[in-house]
């Protein structure tokens, strides 16, 4: 099965409203970009403030996931230059790195009170990347949570979007999702429902147990996916029991079920979640600056 099956992939952050509910109304700050700049900037992507001028967001799970950078604005989302060979105006969905303009300015959604909609990346296990491991899925469990975002992918020059999505941390098997509290730039407000993603399989558990032994292994489950058992105790869908790992036929949950021989056990997993900026993450909440 697709590891996207309704998400065609990741798109970057994109604004739909603020906290609270307010409706987001599109608007945005004017930054430059110094002639000349070196590196693509993609719609979706986060970036941060370099000398009065806009660059690419230099946070990375990889090295540094607990930690702050000074300077870190918003989401790019378009820019506007001269274009330095027919002198004509350009409004662009992603700039083109060392393009020659000495008239560049770049659309920021700078609000540290937007939410953005955005896919689930995944990690695999022992280290966090900073490159998504494929698609993933996140649960209603994660709301409140953490999550990294993923910018290693970059973004395409044929459709100028941001190809960054966001995950939890490492898993122990395969690839994955676990639920982060530890300090990170964005915090998971919601999950998308409109896209949710369900696969069936037969499974059972040894008497109450956190262990679901599935009658046959199949790909499509991973950790991060929530359960929904139409019997036993303890894994109905009101109940919010979530995979936390996956090893062949051994699926481990959060929390101990009941669940018979020959149930046919619903994993649902979110693709898209809904997040918002996580406090001094977002420059305009940082007392230092740049």
């Amino acid at each position: 099965m697709s590891a996207y099956p309704a998400v065609s992939g990741p798109y970057g952050l994109k604004a739909v409203n603020e906290i609270g509910g307010l409706p987001y109304a599109g608007s945005t700050r004017m930054i430059p970009i110094a002639s000349g700049y070196s590196s693509n900037l993609f719609y979706g992507q986060i970036v941060q403030l370099s000398g009065g001028t806009l660059v690419a967001g230099s946070y990375t799970p990889a090295t540094n996931p607990t930690t702050v950078i000074a300077g870190t604005i918003g989401v790019f989302v378009g820019c506007q230059y001269t274009n330095p060979s027919t002198l004509q105006p350009i409004q662009s969905q992603y700039w083109p790195a060392s393009t020659i303009a000495n008239d560049a300015i770049a659309y920021v959604i700078d609000d540290p009170r937007t939410v953005f909609k955005v896919a689930v990346g995944s990690q695999a296990t022992s280290t966090l990347s900073n490159t998504s491991s494929g698609g993933g899925y996140m649960n209603p469990a994660f709301i409140g949570t953490n999550v990294y975002p993923l910018s290693g992918a970059g973004g395409s020059t044929t459709t100028g979007n941001s190809l960054l999505s966001v995950s939890g941390g490492v898993v122990t098997n395969g690839t994955g999702n676990t639920r982060v509290t530890a300090a990170a730039p964005l915090r998971v407000v919601s999950v998308v429902p409109d896209t949710v993603y369900a696969v069936t399989q037969t499974a059972s558990t040894s008497g109450s147990s956190t262990t679901l032994t599935l009658t046959a292994a199949n790909s499509a489950i991973q950790a991060g996916m929530q359960i929904s058992s139409p019997s036993g105790t303890g894994g109905y869908s009101g109940n919010y029991v979530y995979v936390t790992n996956v090893n062949s036929t051994t699926v481990t949950l959060n929390s101990a079920v009941t669940i018979a021989s020959g149930t046919q056990v619903t994993f649902l997993g979110y693709p898209e979640v809904l997040v918002t900026w996580n406090g001094n993450f977002h420059s305009y909440n940082n007392t230092t600056g740049v």
